[in-house]
C-alpha cells in the first residue's frame, strides 16, 4: 500500500510537471502565433500547416510508430528495457530510410503529392528517420517517473527552436523557409545526439525477437494512430486542395488556438498513462474510476472556458484579417473534449493487447471524416471541416465505448458520468457561439467557470495533501 501511494504522489507530481512543461512550451508557440500570423502572409503560414500536417501523417506511417509498444514491452523485457529500446530505434529508423529513399529516386512525383518543395521534404525525412529515438527517451523517462529530466530538455529544445524560427522568419526574404528550417533543423540535431546516445547505453542493433515484438504489438495499431492523425490534420490538406492555402491559413490559426486542450490533453495523457497501467496491473480498479471521474469533469469544464474566450483568442492571435475564425473554436475545442473522453478506453485497450480493435475504430471514423468532407466542403466551405471533425470524435468515443463493453474492459470507468458530462460540453460549447454578441454576459460565464475550476483544484489539491500526509505516518509507524 505504501508503494501504490507513493506512485500515486508521483503520478499526481508528473501530471503538474508535464502540464507546466506544455504549457511553457506551447506558450512560447502560443505567444509566438501571433508573430507568424503577421510576418507570414496567409497563403505561408497556410504552407506551414499543410508541412505540419504532412509530418503527422508521415510520423506514424514512415516509422511504424514502434514507441507504441514500449508501454507493454517495459513489463515483457524488464531485465533488457534498454536493449530493447536501442533496438527498436534502430529498426524504426531504417523503415524512415526506406521512405526517403522513395523520395530521393522520385522527387517530382513526391513533391506533388505533398504539396511542397523537395528542401522540405529533405527536412521532414530527417525528423522521421532520427525523432523516434528522442521519443522513445522521452517515454523511457516518463516510465521511469523521471519528469524533471524529462520536462528540462522538452523546455530546452522547444523554446531554443521556436526562437530561432523566429528571428529566420524576421531576417530571411524566403520567410516560409525560415518558419520551417528555424522551427526543425535545431531540434534534429537534439534528435541525432539522442539517437547516438541510445544506440550506445542499448547496445543492441538488430536484435529480431525485439523488432518482432514491437512490430506485431505497433502495426495493427498504425491504422487507428493514423486515421486518428487523420482526423485532425486532413481537414488542411484536403482545404489546401480543395479550396487555397489562404483559406486552410485561417483553419490553421483555429486550430492553433485550441493549442492549449490539446496540450492539456496530451500532458495529462502522458503523465496519466503510466499510473493507469501500474493500477490495472495491480487490478486496482475502485480508485481508477474515483479518479477518471475528477478527470473527466475538469476536462469539459475547461474545454468550455476556452470556447467562452474564443474571440479574444483570436483577435490576440491573428489580428482583424483573421475575423470571423473564432466560429471554428467551438467545434474544435468540443472535438478535443470528446477526444479526452475515447482515449481513456483507448488505453485500456491498448494495455490488454487488443489493438487491432483499436485500429477498426479510428479507420471507420476517419473514413467517415473524408466522406463528410468531400460532400460538406463544396457546399458549405472549408468551416464545414470542423464539424466533420468533431462528428468523427463523436463517433469514436461511441464505437471505443461499445467495443469495449462487449470485451468487458468499461467497468473500471463510470461510463454514465462520462456520457453524461460530454453530453452537457457538446450543448453548452455549442450554445457559447450566441454568446459571442454579448461581451459582458459572456465574461460573467467565465468569470463562474473560473470559480468552479478553483473549487475543484482546491478540493484535489487537498485530497493530494491528505494522502501525502498518510504515506509519511505510515512511513514513521512502519520505522
Amino acid at each position: 500500500m505504501k508503494n501504490n501511494n507513493t506512485n500515486s504522489i508521483k503520478a499526481i507530481k508528473s501530471v503538474f510537471w508535464y502540464t507546466f512543461s506544455s504549457f511553457l512550451t506551447k506558450g512560447v508557440a502560443f505567444i509566438t502565433t501571433p508573430i507568424f500570423t503577421r510576418l507570414l502572409t496567409k497563403e505561408d503560414f497556410g504552407a506551414f500547416g499543410n508541412f505540419t500536417s504532412w509530418l503527422s501523417i508521415l510520423a506514424i506511417l514512415a516509422t511504424l510508430h514502434l514507441e507504441s509498444a514500449v508501454a507493454r514491452a517495459r513489463f515483457d523485457f524488464e531485465d533488457d528495457f534498454d536493449g530493447y529500446i536501442s533496438a527498436t530505434v534502430f529498426f524504426g529508423s531504417l523503415v524512415s530510410l526506406s521512405f526517403y529513399t522513395a523520395i530521393l529516386l522520385f522527387p517530382t512525383f513526391f513533391c506533388r503529392i505533398f504539396n511542397m518543395d523537395l528542401r522540405y521534404l529533405h527536412i521532414l525525412c530527417l525528423i522521421l528517420i532520427f525523432s523516434p529515438a528522442f521519443d522513445m527517451m522521452q517515454i523511457r523517462l516518463r516510465y521511469s517517473y523521471r519528469y524533471i529530466a524529462n520536462v528540462t530538455i522538452t523546455i530546452i529544445m522547444t523554446v531554443g527552436s521556436t526562437l530561432i524560427a523566429v528571428l529566420m522568419v524576421q531576417h530571411l526574404e524566403d520567410r516560409l523557409f525560415g518558419r520551417i528550417a528555424g522551427a526543425f533543423v535545431p531540434r534534429i540535431a537534439v534528435y541525432v545526439v539522442v539517437f547516438i546516445f541510445i544506440l550506445s547505453k542499448g547496445k543492441k542493433l538488430v536484435k529480431l525477437e525485439y523488432w518482432k515484438y514491437a512490430a506485431l504489438y505497433s502495426i495493427p495499431i498504425i491504422p487507428h494512430l493514423l486515421s486518428n492523425v487523420i482526423l485532425g490534420s486532413s481537414d488542411k490538406i484536403m482545404i489546401t486542395k480543395m479550396v487555397g492555402k489562404e483559406a486552410t491559413g485561417t483553419y490553421s490559426l483555429a486550430y492553433s488556438c485550441g493549442m492549449v486542450i490539446s496540450v492539456l490533453l496530451t500532458s495529462f495523457n502522458k503523465a496519466m498513462t503510466p499510473w493507469l497501467t501500474d493500477k490495472l496491473h495491480e487490478k486496482d480498479y475502485d480508485i481508477i474510476k474515483k479518479v477518471n471521474r475528477w478527470y473527466i469533469l475538469l476536462f469539459a469544464i475547461m474545454v468550455e472556458g476556452m470556447v467562452l474566450v474564443a474571440p479574444e483568442l483570436i483577435f490576440f492571435m491573428g489580428g482583424t484579417k483573421y475575423a470571423g475564425a473564432e466560429f471554428l473554436i467551438p467545434p474544435v475545442m468540443i472535438g478535443y473534449g470528446f477526444k479526452f473522453a475515447y482515449t481513456n478506453y483507448v488505453n485500456v485497450e491498448q494495455y490488454e493487447k487488443k489493438t487491432g480493435i483499436v485500429s477498426v475504430a479510428t479507420i471507420i471514423s476517419a473514413a467517415f471524416n473524408f466522406v463528410a468532407n468531400l460532400i460538406f466542403i463544396p457546399l458549405f466551405g472549408y468551416q464545414a471541416a470542423a464539424y466533420t471533425t468533431l462528428m468523427g470524435f463523436i463517433l469514436l468515443l461511441l464505437i471505443h465505448f461499445v467495443v469495449s463493453r462487449k470485451m468487458g474492459l468499461v467497468y473500471m470507468y463510470d461510463n454514465r458520468f462520462t456520457f453524461f458530462v460530454m453530453g452537457i460540453m457538446l450543448a453548452a460549447g455549442l450554445f457559447s457561439q450566441i454568446l459571442y454578441i454579448n461581451t459582458l454576459l459572456r465574461w460573467i460565464v467565465i468569470a463562474i467557470i473560473a470559480i468552479i475550476c478553483s473549487v475543484i483544484a482546491f478540493r484535489l489539491f487537498k485530497q493530494y495533501l491528505n494522502t501525502k500526509k498518510k504515506i509519511a505516518k505510515d512511513s514513521h509507524t512502519s520505522a
